[in-house]
């Protein structure tokens, strides 16, 4: 079977980069020829409303200075803290650690450092090169995409030395070593963040710093934030939700059909083609067949119904990694719920809350009205029995989290910041406490510079140039249009 081809982000949604053909580019632009305006991308702002679908409420949100992020890869640094505390930094290095050359063992230790993709995707080009299966690449977490980020890899072969030869514009490794040691649970505990936000002239720079020391000296809400419920449709969650309820059909009928709050007008065109044709799978087959590499998970479902037309819990396994994804996101979505019922009604937060992501029925009685309102009266779990690879266990969350400020240094252009946060924590959430956040970035708020700037180097710290340089091809500003 042949291995699945890497994925880009392009338009807001990904494609498959490796097939996508050049008559699918010509299509897009001449599409765009014939109408521009499906292809305008709006400046969305993190508002309290926007939010509120998320199930997060932030008080007093609306009082927020704007601020503008990522609007180039390198205003977002992401650095890993392993238990140890030895910092996995973004800075260029020799492929293999001089001090650690000529150990052996079964595994390839490594740091990523990458830009322009998510994880998964660099460990799907990783293990594409080796010819291994990618369940051999183990790694603690996904980081962003729109980002400069580093992470610990460990790659179970004796062939990853071949690495060494392997060349992408969107990641490298460094500081390699053989051992049998590999990253597992309890490797993580944090995340380094030195991030730029992009600020206009009503920036009041007094206000900020008050409100900073009292995030600093008493946490902020642990919210899950946009991140999670997948970027730019938002409705994840739902699909979970209706996935638990045993709903397979109208599951399968939303993700084709339901149009991405923020996606471009032309995709959302499209979703109502396939709204108008569900059930005639060749006839949707054909609208996605000019552009099938920037849907293949859409396809994918599409190519499983032409052969069992009405197995929806089927074509939902065939994108059967998602569904977990789906799931997580609902569980987010209640505990998020949960933390702004607490805030509205004045009411204590617990220290944690469980997810209810287990088979303990404790986990899900937190939620229970919710749950109720949303049709679900009890534990739900066989509804997942149609499906591989879902991992159900215990899990509780904080619902606040404190924050260790590095430094902050506020420049014309904004605020560099540089903090930790435990594992699992969103640099987002944090930031949303702080600013009313645009983390699209298309297009400049006004008076919000696009000037490049070294964060690293505005805040003392080896600048990050050369690293720049070597992701040069990929650092592009985010534009409105890209055609």
């Amino acid at each position: 079977m042949p291995k699945k081809s890497p994925e880009r982000r392009f338009f807001g949604i990904m494609y498959e980069n490796t097939t996508m053909k050049e008559e699918e580019i010509k299509f897009l632009a001449e599409e765009y020829k014939k109408a521009p305006e499906l292809f305008r991308r709006e400046n969305f702002i993190d508002s309290p409303e926007f939010l509120e679908t998320l199930g997060i409420c932030l008080p007093e949100a609306d009082s927020l200075p704007k601020g503008c992020l990522k609007l180039h890869p390198q205003d977002f640094i992401v650095e890993e803290i392993p238990v140890s505390e030895k910092i996995q930094t973004v800075y260029l290095g020799d492929f293999f650690d001089q001090k650690n050359i000529g150990q052996t063992g079964k595994t390839f230790n490594s740091t990523l450092i990458k830009c322009g993709i998510l994880t998964f995707q660099a460990v799907e080009e990783i293990s594409s090169f080796l010819k291994i299966d990618k369940e051999k690449i183990k790694y603690s977490g996904l980081k962003d995409e729109d980002a400069i980020t580093s992470q610990h890899i460990s790659i179970t072969t004796s062939s990853a030395e071949n690495l060494k030869d392997f060349k992408s514009p969107n990641f490298f490794l460094k500081d390699s070593s053989f051992s049998d040691k590999f990253v597992g649970m309890g490797y993580l505990k944090g995340n380094k963040f030195t991030i730029l936000v992009r600020t206009d002239g009503s920036f009041n720079a007094e206000k900020f710093e008050e409100n900073l020391k009292n995030v600093q000296e008493n946490g902020f809400y642990n919210f899950f934030y946009s991140q999670r419920f997948s970027s730019p449709r938002f409705v994840n969650w739902f699909w979970g939700l209706l996935i638990l309820k045993g709903d397979y059909r109208n599951a399968v009928l939303s993700y084709l059909c339901t149009e991405g709050q923020r996606e471009l007008p032309y995709f959302k065109n499209l979703r109502q083609e396939f709204k108008e044709n569900f059930g005639n799978w060749e006839k949707i087959k054909e609208i996605i067949a000019p552009i099938s590499s920037f849907m293949p998970t859409e396809l994918r479902i599409i190519n499983y119904l032409l052969e069992h037309p009405s197995d929806f819990a089927g074509a939902l396994n065939a994108v059967s990694e998602q569904i977990q994804l789906w799931i997580s996101a609902y569980g987010s979505l209640l505990f998020n719920r949960k933390i702004s019922e607490c805030i509205l009604n004045n009411e204590s937060l617990p220290e944690t809350l469980p997810l209810i992501l287990s088979e303990d029925k404790n986990d899900w009685i937190e939620y229970f009205e919710f749950l109720k309102e949303d049709g679900i009266t009890a534990l739900p779990t066989k509804n997942l029995k149609p499906f591989k690879n879902i991992v159900l266990k215990k899990r509780k969350v904080k619902t606040r989290q404190n924050v260790q400020i590095h430094k902050v240094k506020i420049i014309p252009e904004g605020v560099v910041a540089s903090f930790s946060l435990p594992k699992g924590c969103y640099a987002t959430t944090f930031l949303a406490h702080l600013f009313l956040l645009n983390a699209d970035g298309f297009e400049l708020l006004q008076g919000i510079s696009d000037k490049i700037i070294d964060v690293k180097e505005v805040l003392g710290e080896k600048p990050i140039r050369d690293v720049m340089e070597r992701f040069k091809e990929v650092l592009q500003r985010k534009k409105e249009s890209l055609w």
